[in-house]
């Protein structure tokens, strides 16, 4: 017998809690956002649970941090941040359907902190303007990340955009 078991089993061990969590988020997102892609706009058939902020760049599941998209979008937008229009609509859908968000994700088994949610895309965005990088509008379509983006999280109360990163993400490094 093979010391981990079987290749399956062991599979099933890594993978399947976490896959039955994002259906479970898939299915409160639907309910809550309307089968549409959060990126095109367009409807959905097929979806992905995307991380909005990547998760290459905050590599923890945040329930505010999901959003539903077709798996082209998710796949073109990859491991950018989404440009201002995206944000403009991501920050919205937080403030008005934070508790909504936070209940899908506490059934689902993530972590539910609209704060630390807000304070990471901060984050993510000074440090996006900092190395002059670009924000994924549609597939092949980016725009330069400007100080306008950081305007809008000044907009959302307490949180302001962090000079550095926050101390939770600091203590990782």
């Amino acid at each position: 017998m093979p010391l981990l078991g079987e290749a399956d089993d062991l599979e099933a061990f890594l993978f399947a809690p976490s896959r039955k969590a994002l259906g479970i988020m898939a299915a409160g997102l639907r309910k809550l956002d309307g089968s549409r892609c959060f990126y095109c706009r367009a409807s959905l058939s097929e979806a992905d649970v995307d991380h909005y902020i990547p998760f290459s760049r905050y590599p923890r599941d945040l329930a505010h941090n999901f959003v539903l998209a077709h798996p082209a979008c998710n796949r073109s937008k990859s491991d950018t941040l989404a440009a201002l229009p995206h944000l403009e609509r991501w920050l919205e859908r937080i403030e008005q359907c934070s508790d909504a968000l936070a209940e899908i994700g506490a059934e689902a088994g993530f972590l539910t902190d609209e704060h630390v949610t807000l304070q990471v895309g901060a984050w993510a965005y000074t440090n996006g303007i900092a190395a002059g990088g670009q924000a994924w509008l549609a597939p092949k379509d980016y725009q330069a990340i400007s100080p306008s983006y950081l305007r809008l999280f000044s907009a959302q109360s307490p949180v302001h955009p962090p000079t550095q990163a926050p101390t939770f993400l600091a203590a990782e490094a």
